[in-house]
């Protein structure tokens, strides 16, 4: 079910309407019952692959939670130290071992449908969501692991968590402790939810409709041929429009579904904050797709970087290079594998690899040279607190996400070879001038895109500066915000893509 079809808008109306007048204490069952409802219409025969994540990491969470408390009480009841030690280790080994478990079934599962090799072999659709329902409830199980919470007792609110159907499109990747209890706890209609919530789905419906859907006729014209011979201003320009698609289209759409669950009174986690405004690559990675970064951080990178593996690579580099070189090489070898997974989780392929790779050298490197940088700067006398610099960080990571986008665009390993090659021998700087209306977009197209763009980085830069739009719209006269919420409304009727055999419902992460 598309989030801009007229099925949608009566599919959420009716939710709504259903869950403001049930008694508060029976709410989450109107949102379990209307996420299930969702995601049957929008492929009810994997609904059997929610319902066995669901399963397996609620019966593990239970059993863990189980093990947490004889590792509480029954070690501390034995006398002897060898018998509290004995015990405490058997304990940890089968906690151990029911999270081995359960991460190789769901993820084996996930690999099975992320395996384009295999998605062939057995004519498989990808499921809608499983990444990051299988992400999420993984982090649940973790979290019971480690103790940071108790395990739900009850797996009808459980699933709500797993399979709440604004976030099973394209994200966030929720934290337990945080979403579950607003899903289950009823929540009061507030007209100030409603209205915010409706105002943050129209900024996304712009994003993804006016920005990164025309971006994407460019895009997908320049790179649904054969590469050879295409001028590298093309390839460039196409990269960079990539980059904005790409942008418009997932940040578009967590705003979408943020903009719904703020009308239920749900608060979901934030999962961009101005990412093209970043000044290093690490910041850049802080800002876009937060949750899953922080996902990736806390179960992959922290327990790689800080293992007894890593702890023995950085002693000995401590001892070889010194002690700089002992706190940054684990960390760089962490961030390069953590990487090569991300580029993995976006697809099984090895340009995804390479794309990995590129991020994860380029992080590794920041850190290790962090010392030379600043001699260099001293050296060259380049001041480093003044605006100019800060433009300077900020175009320098531009431009090594761009390049990192050359390898997921490429589709695979000869194409990349190709890309650069055409960029660096067959630039063609008139094309950048004349010609690009062959690839989709004429002059009026251009105009429109251009003046999106514009209104996007007016409303980031407010927004970086401190500004909350909503808030400052909601401290204006009536008769202005009607304007401003019409005008935006007008935006996306009028200059919004739409056509025959479009779809807008195809989000780009709704592929991930």
């Amino acid at each position: 079910m598309s989030l801009l079809s007229i099925e949608f808008f009566c599919f959420l109306i009716g939710l709504l309407f259903l869950y403001y007048i049930v008694p508060v204490r029976l709410r989450w069952i109107v949102l379990l019952a209307g996420s299930v409802a969702f995601y049957m219409f929008s492929g009810w025969k994997y609904l059997i692959l929610v319902i066995f994540t669901t399963v397996t990491t609620f019966l593990a969470a239970g059993r863990l939670e189980g093990l947490n408390g004889r590792i509480k009480e029954d070690v501390k009841k034995l006398a002897e130290k060898e018998e509290r030690k004995r015990l405490k280790e058997k304990l940890v080994k089968q906690k151990k071992g029911i999270v081995a478990a359960v991460l190789i079934t769901n993820f084996a599962i996930l690999m099975l449908f992320k395996t384009p090799l295999l998605r062939e072999r057995f004519s498989l659709l990808l499921p809608l969501g499983i990444s990051f329902y299988t992400f999420q409830t993984i982090g649940y199980m973790i979290d019971v692991y480690r103790g940071k919470f108790s395990a739900e007792k009850n797996i009808f609110k459980y699933a709500v968590f797993t399979i709440y159907f604004p976030q099973i499109i394209q994200g966030p990747i929720n934290r337990y402790q945080e979403l579950a209890p607003q899903l289950t706890r009823g929540n009061e209609l507030k007209w100030k939810n409603i209205k915010y919530g409706a105002e943050l789905f129209l900024w996304g419906m712009f994003k993804k409709l006016v920005i990164s859907d025309r971006a994407a006729i460019f895009v997908n014209t320049v790179f649904g041929q054969e590469l050879e011979g295409i001028s590298g201003s093309v390839i460039l320009i196409g990269v960079f429009l990539f980059n904005i698609q790409l942008y418009g289209d997932f940040s578009g759409g967590i705003d979408m579904v943020r903009g719904i669950s703020e009308m239920l009174g749900i608060e979901m986690t934030e999962n961009f904050r101005r990412p093209f405004f970043s000044r290093s690559l690490g910041e850049y990675w802080r800002r876009w797709h937060i949750s899953l970064g922080t996902w990736i951080k806390d179960y992959v990178f922290y327990p790689l970087a800080m293992s007894k593996l890593f702890a023995s690579i950085g002693s000995n580099a401590k001892k070889k290079l010194g002690n700089h070189m002992g706190k940054t090489l684990p960390g760089g070898i962490a961030s390069i594998i953590t990487f090569v997974l991300i580029g993995i989780w976006h697809d099984i392929g090895w340009y995804y690899v390479v794309y990995g790779l590129w991020h994860g050298i380029i992080m590794a490197l920041s850190s290790i040279c962090a010392p030379l940088l600043r001699k260099g700067n001293e050296f060259f006398c380049i001041r480093t607190d003044c605006l100019s610099f800060r433009w300077f960080q900020r175009f320098r990571t531009w431009m090594l996400i761009t390049i990192g986008e050359y390898f997921s665009l490429s589709g695979n390993l000869k194409n990349i070879g190709i890309m650069f090659r055409e960029t660096v021998k067959n630039f063609k700087y008139r094309q950048l001038f004349y010609g690009l209306g062959e690839y989709g977009l004429d002059g009026r197209e251009w105009v429109v895109l251009g003046c999106g763009v514009l209104m996007l980085i007016f409303v980031s830069m407010k927004q970086e500066s401190g500004v909350r739009i909503r808030e400052a719209l909601e401290r204006q006269n009536l008769w202005f915000q009607w304007i401003a919420v019409v005008g935006v409304v007008f935006l996306v009727a009028v200059f919004g893509i739409y056509g025959p055999g479009y779809d807008a419902a195809s989000f780009i992460y709704g592929g991930f």
